[in-house]
């Protein structure tokens, strides 16, 4: 049991922010782990911060102050660290010494979709070394794919402090009565590594067979790129960009919304998968990440390879012209979704661990 004297920490980005981690973080909050396990959330930085690199260093100057006033004054169980790369890692790897140097436990929460291409093509030996001295620290790390969980297995001499923890979200209150056919949608930030220059590109090849579609690229990014293909595409009458969207906004385009698409090439475990799926609509997205942990191909799901535009847009226009198909993966996407990640599977997961520190 929790000893009510005993204060935890969570580290990570803003949770009002945008993002996968600040979903994750907002989620827990509002299922009331903050409460019952009496945490106090940490901000190192924060999406919304526009000033630049000083208004960045001088928010996680800030951060370090009250985590060794929160430390210094309080008896401090364990923090919970939600970690990526590059400067995320460099912010959080700090933290972890200084909270070891306290004897606080630590728990590693590794997010970035990128931290694999990170560690092994972005990093020195000695950074390589210092990364791998980090996550040896921790008390327990978790990953979010089975996927993960192996290549980390790589870097740690004791696998015994590895668990596998997907993410989930709130089922969201949409009624689904008014789904207009052939509208695609992606949610994410815009560019490369999630594929929306493919998906525009398949796109163009939907349309041939189903001339009314509708693709919707709700995100920010490099939007002005992407709307530059559109344009030599001559297919801007079909593609809507919405900007990043949130709230009843976001609810409102997924209570109508055909097809969900992220044909990513690289990825955590994404959270717009898991709320299209506890939507109970059908998802199309690449065999990255902890996404085959996500989806079963052609039960709950398709999954294409990555950068295979053909592939793509064959099995977008399946999914609008058959209609049966549509519903039985929806169905199934649904069925899986509350079996496997829902919050109720995977809060008292999270606590377990909790518990085991």
């Amino acid at each position: 049991m929790l000893r009510k004297n005993v204060k935890n920490l969570i580290i990570s980005t803003d949770y009002d922010g945008q993002g996968g981690i600040a979903t994750v973080v907002s989620t827990y909050k509002e299922n009331g782990l903050f409460e019952r396990w009496n945490i106090e959330a940490l901000s190192t930085h924060s999406s919304f911060a526009k000033a630049g690199k000083f208004s960045l260093v001088l928010m996680y100057a800030f951060f370090i102050i009250k985590l060794l006033k929160t430390i210094m004054f309080n008896q401090v169980g364990f923090a919970h660290i939600h970690i990526a790369s590059r400067g995320s890692y460099t912010r959080k790897s700090i933290v972890v010494r200084i909270l070891k140097f306290f004897n606080v436990k630590v728990l590693l929460h590794l997010h970035g979709a990128e931290f694999q291409d990170f560690y092994q093509n972005e990093c020195s030996a000695r950074k390589k070394l210092h990364i791998r001295k980090t996550f040896q620290m921790a008390d327990k790390v978790i990953v979010l794919s089975s996927q993960w969980y192996k290549w980390l297995s790589t870097l740690l001499p004791n696998n015994s402090k590895l668990e596998i923890l997907y993410n989930s979200v709130a089922v969201p209150e949409l009624q689904r009565k008014h789904v207009e056919v052939g509208k695609i949608v992606f949610l994410g930030r815009v560019g490369e590594r999630k594929g929306v220059y493919d998906l525009i590109n398949a796109f163009k090849l939907v349309l041939d067979s189903c001339p009314k579609s509708q693709l919707i690229i709700a995100g920010d990014g490099n939007l002005d790129e992407a709307k530059k293909l559109v344009k030599n595409l001559d297919i801007e009458n079909s593609i809507v960009f919405t900007g990043w969207v949130s709230g009843e906004q976001k609810k409102n385009l997924l209570a109508t919304s055909d097809v969900y698409c992220l044909p990513s090439y690289n990825e955590g475990f994404p959270m717009g998968i898991l709320e299209a799926m506890a939507a109970s609509i059908p998802v199309v997205a690449s065999r990255v990440g902890g996404i085959p942990d996500a989806i079963d191909n052609e039960s709950s799901g398709f999954i294409i390879e990555a950068g295979d535009v053909g592939a793509l847009a064959g099995t977008l226009t399946k999914l609008i012209n058959d209609r049966v198909l549509n519903q039985r993966i929806s169905t199934n996407a649904k069925i899986k979704f509350d079996l496997e990640f829902s919050l109720n599977i995977i809060i008292p997961k999270l606590e377990k661990i909790y518990k085991q520190l």
